[in-house]
């Protein structure tokens, strides 16, 4: 540690701190537990959607529909509708974003960043 103390300015070092506190916050999401694609069909909820594919891919999407014998992705994009085909037999999970999980991470994280910070910049 004081090898780091010597190389690094001290502020420096807690600049440093805050930034990876701030990056780890931006990355917090929860998802509920996996449904199927026919129940991400039918369920009318608002909300972003996560399909994880057989490969191991990964795509977010803001609603999942099913029209004809076809199964869409859909998100915004630019503000315009875009639909993304997904193969039944191609899906292996879909997962819906847990909000509130996320609201009370969100919040306790933030708090903690801010106390971090005060003990941070204060002391």
């Amino acid at each position: 540690m004081r090898i780091i103390k010597r190389s690094f300015n001290i502020s420096f070092l807690k600049i440093l701190g805050l930034l990876l506190v701030l990056i780890l916050i931006q990355s917090c999401k929860a998802y509920k537990s996996p449904i199927s694609l026919e129940q991400a069909a039918k369920t009318g909820e608002k909300g972003y959607m996560k399909v994880t594919m057989v490969n191991g891919d990964e795509y977010i999407y803001e609603n999942i529909e099913f029209s004809g014998d076809t199964y869409y992705g859909v998100k915004m994009v630019n503000g315009e509708k875009i639909k993304t085909m997904l193969l039944k037999e191609e899906v292996g999970k879909v997962e819906r974003k847990n909000k509130t999980a996320f609201g009370l991470v969100g919040i306790t994280i933030g708090v903690a960043s801010v106390i971090l910070a005060v003990l941070m910049f204060g002391g």
